[in-house]
């Protein structure tokens, strides 16, 4: 079901949590709000549900209008057909995943049959059915958050909202059950508003991210776009490009030229208008190739030396500090190369395609 947020704002007296937001989600859309702590993601989230009532701004959930500030609407939460999975997974420990999973249906007086149909029906959904008299105490973090996902599903919620619901379980736990979500939310065709500040998890489950700063959306965009086109070198430091400098540019237009303040490294790129406002030069770590002698075409080729090395498995991330300018991050697939040492001389280059000429922050 589509979802509309038009201006939507939030004020806690003087402080602004959400600042004049405007999207439209899609029916069967994954969106993803992304973005730092504080940055209004979980407030937005909170304000469709009914969580939180919007200072000012509008709110459609299908053709039903959930919050208008103007006509003086505010549907309550459970009149908004919306289910939500929360951090914390709320499982009751004393009862089975089957009891915890009927609760809110059984509250709605519904017929023991069906009941029994839509819970047995939702466990096989999330692979619990095996599970289903377990006694919840007994369940790994895994298991809870999916009978809590379960919970939510068993309604048949117009649109699910999930609030950072994989942060308290471990790495691998977390990239399975991030593939299991994306792939319930498409086999339903849901429509999805998830929030969290992984940009990992927002890339895998995303249709469409929605970056925040400041309690206002930044970027939106496909997460393929959102990743290879940043459009501040806040966003790319926030999506983990840790190659961000400073920079002047020297000369302009397809090869441009660019001195990295504070630094004797010249930097060529490619792009076509001028550099913006107080820009910086952004490069991504697996942009970088290390070698031991300087690449034959000459263009942006910096002797340097390796600092530190940390083996990764499939690949190695090497920190070169440059001959008369900073340190570069490398990332470098293995290959079956032997690793580089600390202290090897290396010429560190890069495409002048792959650089980045970015604003600092997006323009208010």
């Amino acid at each position: 079901m589509k979802v509309q947020l038009e201006n939507i704002t939030l004020s806690y007296g003087d402080a602004t949590a959400v600042d004049s937001l405007s999207i439209d989600i899609e029916n069967g859309e994954s969106l993803v709000l992304l973005g730092k702590s504080g940055c209004g993601k979980t407030s937005t989230m909170r304000c469709v549900a009914g969580l939180e009532t919007p200072t000012g701004g509008r709110i459609v959930i299908g053709d039903t209008v959930v919050f208008d500030s103007e006509r003086g609407i505010n549907v309550a939460p459970n009149k908004r057909n919306v289910g939500m999975v929360f951090q914390s997974y709320a499982v009751w420990p004393h009862r089975t995943i089957r009891q915890n999973v009927a609760f809110p249906l059984q509250q709605q007086k519904l017929p023991k049959d069906q009941i029994r149909e839509r819970v047995a029906e939702v466990l096989d959904l999330v692979g619990l059915t095996e599970f289903a008299d377990r006694g919840a105490s007994l369940l790994s973090g895994g298991q809870m958050q999916r009978v809590a996902l379960a919970r939510s599903l068993v309604m048949r919620p117009s649109v699910l909202l999930l609030d950072e619901p994989l942060s308290n379980l471990d790495a691998r736990l977390r990239d399975r059950l991030r593939v299991e979500l994306r792939e319930i939310q498409q086999r339903l065709n849901l429509t999805c508003v998830y929030v969290t500040h992984d940009q990992s998890e927002a890339l895998a489950l995303a249709d469409r991210i929605a970056l925040m700063q400041g309690g206002r959306i930044v970027q939106t965009d496909r997460p393929e776009r959102i990743y290879d086109t940043p459009s501040s070198a806040s966003i790319a430091d926030f999506l983990g490009v840790s190659n961000i400098f400073p920079c002047t540019e020297i000369t302009s237009g397809a090869g441009a030229v660019l001195g990295l303040t504070g630094h004797e490294v010249e930097v060529r790129a490619e792009y076509d208008a001028g550099a913006p406002a107080d820009p910086s030069v952004c490069i991504r770590p697996e942009d970088i190739r290390l070698s031991e002698e300087p690449s034959t075409d000459g263009v942006n080729n910096w002797p340097g030396r390796v600092e530190v090395v940390s083996f990764q498995g499939s690949y190695v991330r090497y920190r070169v500090s440059l001959k008369g300018g900073p340190e570069l991050d490398a990332i470098v697939p293995r290959r079956g190369r032997e690793l580089l040492r600390p202290g090897a001389s290396v010429w560190a280059a890069a495409d002048p395609a792959a650089v980045q000429v970015l604003p600092s922050e997006v323009p208010a």
